[in-house]
């Protein structure tokens, strides 16, 4: 089951760089990189692979499944609140295993794991050349200028899509056990 007390450590930008993010604050701002400002909660891209807002595969979701042992479809990724679970326990999941390889979890490792899949980070330190290497450093450079702006607090920058802030944990928790009866 989903862990609620999140974990607040920060997320590097870079090496070179005191301005941090959390993984909280980072999964938040997905929706940003993801589809157009103002898109519906129904929005479907990639060819009809990819749902909601996070932009979510089926892949993502039976990660999500394995993970927590839960057994929810690929729709739920329609819900925003949802969606952050999903993006929050993934992510979590793998920045353990970077941790656990004495690692610090950056902005990068968390980009790459969430379009590229749960083996992406090891791309970080050990690109490859193939269109998959070169499909991470496009996505990285669409979400960085927004991550950017959120960090140094640009006044005018886009807020995240109302929904995606996840702030009753208990109702998310009788959603999902819902969900799996």
């Amino acid at each position: 089951m989903l862990c609620l007390a999140f974990t607040l450590a920060p997320l590097w930008l870079n090496a070179n760089t005191q301005k941090e993010i959390s993984l909280h604050e980072f999964v938040s701002l997905i929706p940003l990189w993801e589809v157009p400002h103002d898109s519906p909660p129904t929005i479907v891209g990639d060819k009809g692979r990819a749902y909601g807002l996070f932009q979510i595969h089926k892949i993502m979701v039976e990660d999500y499944n394995r993970i927590t042992g839960s057994r929810v479809p690929h729709s739920v990724a329609f819900d925003p609140r949802f969606s952050f679970v999903i993006a929050y326990t993934v992510l979590e999941h793998y920045s353990k295993h970077i941790r656990e390889r004495g690692e610090e979890v950056s902005i990068f490792h968390l980009l790459f794991i969430w379009n590229g899949g749960g083996g992406a980070w090891k791309r970080v330190h050990n690109p490859k050349d193939d269109r998959k290497q070169n499909n991470l450093i496009k996505y990285t450079q669409r979400a960085l200028p927004i991550i950017n702006n959120y960090i140094n607090g640009k006044e005018k920058r886009r807020q995240p899509p109302k929904g995606t802030q996840v702030k009753d944990w208990r109702a998310l928790q009788e959603r999902e056990r819902i969900l799996q009866s």
